[in-house]
């Protein structure tokens, strides 16, 4: 992605503008809160002056400053666990007062107030809610050097994976994340308590999430964000559907008058070593230096008093990353003449061998006179570039009222690429009008993305008594468009000038939710210490539309254009014919039949009741809902905490739960170019209601998820130290899952059917699963010298299982598994959801994630470290190397075994530690600086294995051998990625 000099000349400008800024806003009241035992910053603290609404909020040095006239004053600091500490200011006519304040812990030191996971009224932390919640404060976030939401939850919440993907069309753009293992579309996504829309992109293709929906997390500022609270707890009785794996809580800044901005720059210098086997035997390592994926971040937050009590922040930020590569050399055996990613077959009279070497030895004299670059694919991040403004606000109304308003548009354009298309594999390659090629060294086609999202909170509280009410509107929109470049349809007629850019359509998907909460807390009733209850009603609507696009980007299917093969000889005839592929090569467009606009309702009434009697806390919650094109559900929680000695508590929960088929995944359709063992298949996707589904396939319509947790726990704080263990197991039912590839042959297509396709996949209710695993997280704070030292430890264990496939009788039917005379891989009961599918739930992600981290504050410098464990993951293939026939012969005889039989295919990966250290100089109260290192020791994950028999040169090849997309796939991504170094500089300027 360009960045241009006015970008870069305008934005360092901007900082410069506000360092001169900072020297005539010298008025009023300004200064610094520091903790008193460690003289240590303390960002988020309050400081209001006495007897008025005027205030502010430290910023993440712990300064702050106040605009108030000639007078005196009394100025009153408080923070969370701190005694409040009240002194006398005297702000004269010209100038300003500087009161800096050093507050002490209070004996009942509380570490995080949370919200999410509650609807009393009564502030708790982390380690006194009845569930397990994280809390991510702004300064956590911007530590290190990740600028974008999902990117930082990975590195800072055990629980939580989000790992960029590549060579994957639209999930290259918006990266899926989950939360203990679970998929994207099963933890519910708040924006200040409101349920957020999600993206509009469906994934289908061989990642995480694969599909599932997500929410596209990275469209909201860094820069607008006060905290982020993750409830690792089901909570669908409490927030509706979704909110299986838990809930993730975007906090926005509020009460906020300062201004903070900040520039970051960075970009990955690493080096790139990694082995490719030698024919003969052996290997030979290639290294590489490589310098890629510029990051140039701006943000800036600017707080607004509205009156004497309202509120107005407003954020933005902007990105722009650049790509990187980290990919291998292209091994097939020839790239001009032959068959793409193998050998043709032998001319009848010739020796095979002797014909191989020929054909070899041919192509590689045109590969060395087109200087041909066998490195052919970009695969890394993709390129972006994002724009995103939010606002937070609130203004009083009378003496119990308020109205508020949060809400943002975010802009982001990105780039990724494919498969390349190399010239011996002439369906894919448009022609001149001479018939030659119009990419005489093939092409990388890429796909182009914009991502549009804006959304708006509006609403209304206010108190009747001790009865609070809130009534609020949200509403929601995302859309995903797709353009392809350096492509081509080889299916549209020959001409010199084809058409190489194509738009293939766009997907969106809407959201508006109305909710009317009530609260009332009854202080000591009885017996109870308190009784808060809550009791609301909410409506939804949602929205989702596929927009075809340009004829010319999917047509051709019924052209039935043949052209010519590659050659086998240098400037030989052709070696038979081929039937063109329709559509823009990389991304066919979506086409007419594909474009739906359907929408649906939803109602639902809630009840939550939280009673405190002694040392027990208990939580009942129950939740109704009904949807328009499904039906009705009904979810319940029990949760409680009681503690057993003083700062010692145990906690539990036990609820149940739903997820409503997406709307995505009950209407998606569409043709897309998914490559196996590197050659390309033109797969279709089908929805429930289309016939092949129907028919030849015979599934259902698509029915809720549902699912039962179970949650217990302890908590412990003593002092400084704080500790929480939580172990859970999560039981879902019919779990909606994208089936494996049924080809056109076992679907029986005629010649004339769905011509141009290969396979066909669809959405089921296919798979029972069982979440199990244990949560540790440790805090810890202590003087050191005369500075103060913050450490904290956190780690999960996870365990995913498939515990039942859920299958339709013709599915089940022996004719098509048993009796077929097929192999086992072929089998319509093994395709519905077969290893590979099962593998990306159980074992494709990290089942332990470890994290540890040091920051330690001394007058102006800030050292912060931590290292994060991703712990092993298996790539499991989808063809099975074990059944064997009824002889005792492998089926899959292609794959090399090591001397137990095991296929070397299916691979274990290590587990990976990256480590990141930062340095920070408070240059003065207004400017900050900081420069660091993610992943400092340049470490990448194990290499994906590559069949000794596939060495370059090698007579016997066959790219199915192996995963590594014939020696360019280098590395899985769901362990932290595989950038390598990334060295970064910040500038933040505190006014």
């Amino acid at each position: 992605m360009h960045v241009s000099f006015t970008i870069r000349t305008g934005s360092l400008f901007l900082v410069a503008c506000l360092l001169t800024v900072s020297s005539l806003l010298a008025q009023g009241i300004r200064g610094r809160v520091t903790d008193k035992a460690t003289n240590v910053a303390i960002p988020g603290a309050t400081i209001v002056v006495v007897g008025t609404n005027i205030g502010a909020t430290t910023d993440a040095n712990g300064n702050y400053q106040i605009k108030v006239a000639a007078g005196t004053y009394s100025i009153a600091t408080s923070f969370v666990g701190y005694k409040t500490n009240t002194q006398p200011a005297i702000v004269p006519a010209t100038g300003e007062t500087e009161i800096n304040t050093s507050l002490a812990e209070s004996a009942s030191n509380l570490t995080e107030v949370v919200v999410t996971g509650s609807r009393a009224a009564t502030a708790r932390t982390n380690v006194q809610t009845v569930a397990p919640v994280d809390v991510i404060t702004a300064k956590e976030m911007k530590s290190f050097s990740q600028i974008d939401v999902g990117q930082i939850l990975n590195f800072v919440a055990p629980s939580f994976n989000s790992n960029r993907q590549t060579v994957a069309d639209g999930t290259d753009h918006v990266d899926p994340a989950s939360l203990r293992g679970l998929g994207p579309d099963q933890v519910l996504v708040l924006v200040n308590g409101k349920r957020r829309h999600t993206s509009a992109l469906l994934n289908i293709n061989g990642t995480v999430g694969r599909g599932s929906v997500g929410t596209d997390m990275n469209v909201i500022p860094v820069a607008a964000i006060e905290r982020i609270e993750v409830l690792r707890d089901g909570a669908a009785a409490q927030y509706g559907s979704d909110a299986i794996a838990g809930v993730i809580n975007v906090v926005l800044k509020k009460d906020y008058t300062g201004l903070t901005a900040s520039l970051t720059g960075g970009q990955n210098v690493t080096n790139l070593s990694y082995n490719v086997p030698v024919l003969g035997g052996g290997s030979r390592s290639i290294s590489q230096s490589i310098s890629d994926g510029q990051v140039l971040q701006f943000d800036i937050s600017k707080g607004f008093r509205l009156g004497d009590k309202g509120y107005l922040t407003v954020s933005g930020q902007y990105n722009n990353r650049g790509r990187s590569n980290r990919s291998g050399l292209d091994n097939a055996p020839t790239i001009y003449l032959g068959a793409s990613g193998g050998f043709p077959g032998t001319p009848t009279g010739q020796v095979q061998n002797d014909f191989r070497t020929k054909l070899i030895a041919d192509d590689a004299t045109l590969v060395q006179q087109r200087n041909y670059n066998r490195q052919n694919m970009i695969i890394g991040n993709s390129a972006s570039e994002n724009v995103g403004l939010f606002i937070n606000g609130s203004l009083p109304v009378g003496k119990n009222s308020e109205i508020y308003t949060a809400g943002g548009i975010t802009y982001r354009k990105g780039t990724g690429y494919g498969n390349n298309r190399v010239p011996v594999s002439r369906a894919q390659q448009p022609l001149n009008a001479d018939g030659t090629l119009f990419y005489p060294d093939g092409f990388l086609p890429g796909i182009g993305s914009t991502v549009q999202d804006q959304s708006l909170i509006a609403g209304f509280k206010t108190r009747f008594g001790a009865l609070t009410m809130d009534l609020s509107n949200t509403y929601g929109h995302n859309s995903f468009a797709f353009s392809v470049f350096n492509s081509g349809n080889a299916s549209l007629p020959n001409t010199s000038t084809p058409q190489t850019t194509f738009d293939a359509g766009k997907l969106s998907f809407a959201q508006n939710t109305v909710n009317l909460d009530f609260a009332r807390l009854f202080a000591r009733p009885g017996a109870f210490s308190s009784i808060n209850l809550a009791f609301g009603a909410e409506a939804r609507f949602e929205n989702y539309a596929i927009t075809e696009g340009e004829p010319n980007s999917y047509i051709g299917g019924d052209l039935k254009k043949s052209v010519p093969a590659a050659p086998l000889l240098i400037s030989g005839p052709a070696n038979g014919t081929a039937l063109a592929l329709p559509g823009a090569q990389v991304f066919p467009g979506f086409q007419k039949s594909d474009a739906i606009d359907k929408s649906r309702t939803s109602q639902s009434l809630y009840i939550d009741v939280e009673s405190e009697i002694g040392k027990l806390l208990v939580d009942l919650a129950g939740r109704f809902e009904n949807y328009s094109d499904f039906g009705s559900t009904i979810n319940g929680k029990v949760a409680a905490r009681f503690g057993i000695l003083e700062g010692i508590n145990l906690r539990a929960a036990i609820s149940t739960g739903f997820r409503a088929p997406s709307l995505h995944q009950r209407y998606f359709q569409n043709t897309s170019t998914q490559f196996v063992s590197g050659n390309p298949s033109n797969t279709l996707t089908v929805n429930n209601e289309n016939p092949i589904a129907r028919t030849f396939i015979g599934v259902d319509a698509l029915k809720p998820e549902t699912s039962v947790n179970m949650t217990v726990g302890a908590t412990a704080k003593f002092g400084r130290f704080s500790a929480t263990i939580d172990a859970y197991q999560i039981d879902i039912t019919n779990r909606i899952v994208y089936s494996g590839a049924f080809s056109r042959a076992l679907l029986g297509f005629t010649a004339n059917e769905y011509v141009g396709v290969n396979n066909v996949n669809f959405f089921a209710n296919a798979a029972n699963t069982r979440t199990r695993g244990i949560d540790i997280v440790l805090n810890e704070r202590l003087q050191l010298g005369k500075g103060q030292l913050t450490l904290t430890g956190a780690v999960n264990f996870n365990k995913n299982e498939v515990t039942a496939i859920n299958s339709t009788p013709l599915i089940d039917d022996p004719k098509q598994n048993e009796t077929s005379g097929r192999s086992p891989d072929q089998w319509f009961r093994t395709l519905l959801f077969d290893r590979q599918q099962r593998s990306r739930i159980e074992v494709f992600q990290p089942q332990n994630k470890l994290n540890l981290s040091a920051s330690y504050s001394i007058g102006k410098f800030d050292i912060t470290a931590r290292t994060v464990r991703f712990g092993e993951i298996r790539y499991i293939h989808n063809v099975d190397p074990t059944v064997k026939k009824a002889d005792g012969t492998y089926w899959n005889t292609q794959f090399a075994r090591d001397t137990d039989g095991s296929a070397f295919i299916d691979q274990t990966f290590n587990p990976v530690w990256i480590t990141d250290l930062v340095l920070g100089y408070r240059l003065n109260k207004t400017l900050n600086v900081s420069i660091g290192a993610n992943n400092i020791f340049d470490v990448y994950p194990d290499q994906i294995y590559i069949d000794p028999r596939n060495a370059p040169g090698s007579l016997d090849y066959v790219s199915g051998r192996d995963a590594s997309n014939r020696g360019r796939l280098l590395y899985q991504p769901n362990q932290g990625g595989y950038n390598g170094r990334f060295l970064f500089g910040r500038v933040t300027v505190s006014l």
